[in-house]
């Protein structure tokens, strides 16, 4: 009987200690941020940090480029994180989280060039209908009155 306490402790020590080895997954996500990439966001006065480094997964819905330079990514957000949207969100983004690769994009604003001067984004925008982990900034733009992931540091494919 001893035995058997003896070794369902050790296994659910053992299992204890992988899972708490692999849950530093934020820590992880954090790492992968890229704050020197705030030099390059155009007007970054409009947006409201809600947290420095934050990952999410979702499908691209669409994407379009914008007049300073950034790439818009829009992503499906997967259920675990449909409660970063609010009602704008909702309301005009068809329930969709925007997320930005900045300049990438040729730029017609003036400021926004001074902005991008001397650096391109290398962030790899797959085509609609990926899934994707995205890794950036999570802010709430005051312009538009959504939440973003903006400026964003990696995204990837999800296979």
């Amino acid at each position: 009987m001893r035995y058997r306490l003896a070794v369902a402790a050790t296994s659910i020590a053992i299992a204890f200690s992988q899972c708490s080895g692999s849950s530093p997954a934020s820590p992880a996500a954090k790492a992968q941020c890229d704050e020197s990439l705030w030099t390059h966001v155009y007007d970054p006065s409009r947006l409201q940090i809600r947290d420095t480094c934050r990952t999410v997964t979702g499908v691209i819905t669409d994407q379009h480029l914008n007049d300073d330079g950034d790439i818009d990514v829009r992503l499906a957000l997967d259920p675990p994180y449909v409660n970063l949207l609010n009602a704008n969100n909702i309301s005009n983004l068809n329930g969709h989280l925007q997320t930005e690769a900045i300049c990438q994009a040729p730029i017609s604003s003036a400021d926004a060039a001074r902005t991008c001067a001397g650096f391109t984004g290398s962030v790899r925008i797959p085509a609609d209908g990926m899934h994707v982990q995205v890794t950036g900034t999570y802010t709430f733009d005051t312009f538009h009155g959504w939440m973003e992931i903006h400026p964003i540091s990696v995204l990837t494919v999800i296979p």
